[in-house]
């Protein structure tokens, strides 16, 4: 299984919704904030399908023959995709902008003070859609 970015990222989070957490097995998720027209996945995946604390529908596609969760897709948001910054070639170049869902972190993890901070979520504009009228 492999996916193709063909277009650069909205933005790039680390995200500490529940949801994440579990999805991760960790405190968050680092996540790129990639178009869904600039995403495509070749190969076999498996979806799994939660309501996300936001009250919208999240579902986290994974690979079917080793598991990996690969990103995510929430019915609040359809033109992004939260791509899990670990499954790409080179993670390193990951570089978190901000940080969301922080009313949901756990109260060990200490995060970065320079990183603005959302209660939950991340503004309109890194997911390439209109501010909204509660954003």
């Amino acid at each position: 299984m492999r996916y193709e970015i063909s277009a650069a990222p909205y933005g790039q989070a680390n995200c500490h919704c529940r949801a994440c957490q579990h999805a991760t097995g960790g405190a968050y998720a680092p996540v790129l904030l990639v178009p869904a027209a600039g995403f495509r996945v070749t190969g076999p995946l498996r979806h799994h399908v939660v309501q996300g604390a936001s009250g919208n529908r999240v579902a986290r596609a994974f690979c079917e023959h080793c598991g990996t969760t690969l990103y995510a897709h929430t019915t609040r948001v359809e033109t992004m995709r939260p791509v899990y910054a670990v499954t790409l070639d080179r993670p390193e170049i990951f570089r978190p902008e901000l940080d969301c869902w922080v009313e949901a972190a756990q109260p060990w993890v200490v995060m970065d003070p320079a990183l603005p901070k959302f209660p939950r979520d991340p503004p309109a504009r890194l997911a390439g859609i209109r501010k909204p009228a509660a954003d």
